[in-house]
């Protein structure tokens, strides 16, 4: 009998180079971060694939993959890793790459097709030559909740065509349809709609950006949503959480489930946020005008 298929999610990691310092006191070390999350995960069972759902490096630039792939190459077992809005794509399809760390689109074990998709895709242009790059505007890619674009959604229905897994699970940055106004695209989640309308063996998704751990479901599927490195939130209880990661089991019957693991230490406690934080989530004020709000703070 086939064995389940296990597998760790590590999302929103921004890397940064030793001696830079986290988003103006309102983001944790990163590195201090990783490695609590490291030491945690790399105690407990084996895995199949340890997978990072983008936002890999906080600036998208390539020392800062450099201190990634590091990291990341501490796992005794195979990492993959897909982008996010912060991942540059020329510095992070160059940088992050080595042995045991890789950026491969499609990943199959067992009856199980593990597809990363890009939903920063939609953003990119032809150059000169043909070649898909980022705008010249780098704020086109950062602001983004999401966009595949046609060539990607085309992609990803072919490779569910394809494949000869039984079943397939997404990979990706954005989570579709997610139900926090900050973070929801209608045009984003429409573009997932008409992949489901075509294909029928993508059994869930696994995502990330939000910094808010989830776990939804959407049109039959279940959504599950990986906490960050950078910082967390719950929006409910109205407080900060620690870093953490998700476990996941994918059984053979195409039946799969996720445990959410933070790491509660003192040095991450769970204070409570005001009404601007708040009002970021539910849509009311954007970032900038959120960190014009922290600096009138700071100024008393």
């Amino acid at each position: 009998m086939a064995e389940p298929v296990r597998i760790l999610q590590l999302s929103d990691t921004h890397f940064l180079v030793e001696g830079e310092s986290p988003q103006g006191g309102a983001a944790y070390n990163t590195a201090e971060a990783f490695d609590a999350v490291f030491e945690h995960a790399a105690s407990g069972p084996a895995v199949d694939l340890v997978v990072v759902t983008g936002d890999v490096a906080d600036h998208g630039r390539q020392d800062q993959y450099q201190v990634a792939a590091d990291a990341l190459g501490r796992f005794p077992w195979p990492v993959n890793v897909c982008p996010g809005n912060h991942d540059q794509d020329a510095p992070f399809s160059s940088g992050i790459g080595r042995p045991g760390v890789s950026t491969s689109r499609v990943v199959e074990i067992g009856s199980w097709c593990f597809v990363f998709a890009d939903s920063n895709a939609g953003v990119m242009v032809a150059d000169d030559d043909g070649r898909y790059v980022d705008p010249d505007d780098v704020d086109d890619r950062l602001h983004r909740n999401g966009t595949l674009g046609p060539r990607e959604a085309a992609w990803i229905v072919d490779v569910c065509g394809a494949t000869p897994a039984d079943h397939v699970f997404v990979w990706v940055h954005h989570p579709p349809s997610v139900p926090i106004p900050m973070a929801y695209d209608a045009a984003y989640s429409a573009e997932w709609e008409e992949i489901l309308a075509e294909v029928a063996n993508i059994r869930g998704f696994g995502a990330g950006h939000t910094h808010i751990p989830h776990h939804y479901e959407w049109h039959g599927r279940d959504v599950y949503v990986g906490p960050a490195l950078k910082n967390n939130f719950d929006r409910d209880a109205k407080t900060w959480l620690p870093p953490g990661y998700r476990s996941y089991t994918f059984n053979p019957d195409g039946t799969f489930s996720s445990d959410l693991h933070l790491i509660d230490d003192e040095r991450w406690p769970r204070n409570s946020f005001g009404r601007a934080l708040t009002a970021l989530f539910d849509g009311e004020i954007t970032h900038d005008q959120l960190n014009e709000i922290v600096a009138r703070r700071a100024q008393g």
